[in-house]
């Protein structure tokens, strides 16, 4: 992926943004998002495939829950001791017993901003969360809570994202920042989202028929498009307002 390119369609899309903020066609801070294309329907995992960022999607003041193994006490003490700051920590019987409920499970899941799962139970926790977290862009992220340097792990899991819907169609959407995010902050993280994709989901970037950059209600920006075995490059056209660029051949 040439990162010119992504630039390219960062600055675009920055710009069409920026243009319209006092509208209702965008949200000032909207989540932008780097939707890919495959050329075939990618294999279905059995777990959600999580993607490490550059750069953390999120505030200082999100609000991160921890579901753990039991017992919940001995890991509200791991977090303490290793000066990590999370809202809440939930063991597995706890969320058995008290998140049975639909509302209940709704109520947690707007509670939060970012849900982290020890890995050792991840396989169990998507039949208790249901579809809801799912729907709200909340699946659960793994992380391992036997690291020694467990302070790194948390930072590393809050600036991850974990795809849950492979192998259920030919296109993918994931968040990389939002529109209040520097251009260059933001283009590390589109650059990080599709390499961690390429590494993670067989056969890479040659499954990947196109890649767009866009927020909920903006246009699309193409960054990257493959026609037969010949790799396209997009080229920005000088009126940005229609934010629409040229293939060229590469």
């Amino acid at each position: 992926m040439d990162p010119a390119q992504v630039d390219a369609a960062v600055e675009a899309l920055m710009k069409h943004c920026r243009a319209h903020e006092s509208s209702s066609l965008t949200d000032t801070d909207a989540r932008v998002n780097v939707q890919v294309v495959f050329k075939r329907v990618p294999k279905k995992t059995k777990h959600p495939v999580r993607l490490t960022l550059k750069h953390t999607l999120y505030s200082k003041d999100t609000s991160i829950c921890l579901i753990t193994k039991d017992p919940q006490r001995y890991y509200k003490d791991l977090m303490k001791t290793n000066n990590i700051s999370v809202a809440r920590v939930i063991g597995i019987g706890k969320l058995k017993k008290k998140f049975k409920e639909l509302e209940a499970k709704r109520i947690l899941c707007d509670s939060h901003d970012v849900f982290l799962v020890d890995e050792r139970i991840l396989p169990i926790i998507p039949r208790w969360f249901g579809s809801y977290f799912y729907r709200k862009g909340k699946a659960p992220i793994k992380v391992n809570l036997k690291k020694k340097d467990l302070k790194q792990e948390i930072e590393s899991a809050t600036r991850s994202y974990m795809v849950a819907n492979l192998g259920r169609g030919n296109n993918l959407s994931i968040p990389c920042g939002r529109v209040s995010f520097d251009n260059e902050l933001l283009s590390e993280n589109v650059l990080s989202a599709l390499k961690e994709l390429c590494a993670n989901v067989n056969p890479g970037l040659k499954n990947i028929k196109a890649v767009y950059l866009k927020t909920e209600n903006s246009v699309a920006l193409p960054v990257y498009a493959a026609l037969d075995n010949r790799a396209f490059k997009i080229k920005q056209t000088k009126k940005v307002d229609s934010d629409v660029a040229l293939v060229e051949s590469s």
